[in-house]
């Protein structure tokens, strides 16, 4: 592999990449399409790799000035790819992440378009500002599952992603100090209650018959509680390194999250396929940072 190519891949968060996978993957086992539309599959997957590697590629393009101060390894602002460059693959990865959720239907081409501007809005204009920030990204993993969802539109297809919304927008809100470290109270607590909120939101969901099986709702409950737990050990340990420890136990933990999520809908072995996704990811992010 060349060190350009690298590089791209360093730039579009690899190991990011396999944790939208384990979304569409979720959303397509839930809406329960099978494998009469294997092919549609195949165009989600296309869309939701092109849309996240362009919000990954425009994220650095807005940030090298704060990236050239906090993260000067980056490759923006080491050098080794232009911004320019940067923001041609964005745009380009944009137009072609819309352009293979056409081709999985109507429904699915209409939420890309969402996620494409919360993308957007993200990368350009909110990022910074306080509980926007976080809520516009969460928005982002709403409409990156929902985008797999919406093929056969059920009872409740519309709520289920609430779930990796409100872990994300956890997840997002613990990120604004990673760099920084310290005793993040609020931050740290938010996360914390966010990712203990997944669980009541699933069991919700549960009770209300959109997500059938007990086994689900009893995988999210142990899964909150393991990574709630694992979130406020910040409160003891924090430094910048325990909290880019942390954010990426929690980011790698969206595709078990996926799989939970999966196992609401069908029996949890039979979504236990989805849990492939960590390896690639887990290895690739030996080389390449995820957050």
């Amino acid at each position: 592999m060349s060190e350009k190519i690298k590089d791209y891949l360093e730039l579009i968060r690899l190991p990011g990449m396999f944790t939208a996978h384990g979304d569409v993957l979720a959303g397509f086992l839930i809406a329960g399409a099978g494998f009469k539309k294997i092919n549609i599959l195949l165009w989600l997957l296309l869309s939701s790799s092109c849309l996240f590697s362009a919000g990954m590629a425009l994220n650095d393009y807005f940030d090298h000035g704060i990236d050239a101060r906090e993260r000067p390894q980056r490759p923006i602002p080491s050098g080794r790819i232009s911004r320019s460059s940067a923001l041609a693959l964005g745009v380009g990865l944009l137009a072609a992440g819309v352009f293979f959720a056409f081709f999985a239907g109507t429904r699915p081409f209409y939420v890309s378009l969402a996620l494409t501007a919360s993308i957007l809005l993200y990368d350009a204009l909110l990022k910074d500002i306080a509980f926007l920030g976080p809520l516009t990204m969460a928005s982002c993993r709403y409409f990156n599952l929902l985008m797999a969802l919406s093929i056969l539109p059920f009872k409740g297809w519309a709520l289920v992603p609430l779930i990796t919304g409100t872990y994300i927008l956890g997840v997002t809100t613990l990120s604004q100090k990673e760099a920084q470290g310290g005793k993040a109270v609020v931050n740290i607590g938010f996360c914390a209650l966010c990712v203990g909120m997944t669980s009541l939101i699933y069991y919700f969901l549960f009770l209300q018959g959109v997500l059938l099986n007990f086994s689900g709702a009893f995988l999210a409950i142990v899964f909150a509680l393991f990574l709630s737990k694992q979130t406020l050990n910040l409160l003891e340990n924090h430094r910048p390194k325990d909290f880019q420890a942390t954010m990426k136990v929690l980011l790698l933990s969206i595709i078990i999250l996926d799989w939970i999520l999966a196992s609401g809908s069908v029996p949890f072995y039979y979504a236990a396929f989805i849990l492939l996704l960590y390896f690639p990811a887990f290895l690739s992010v030996r080389l390449f940072k995820i957050t």
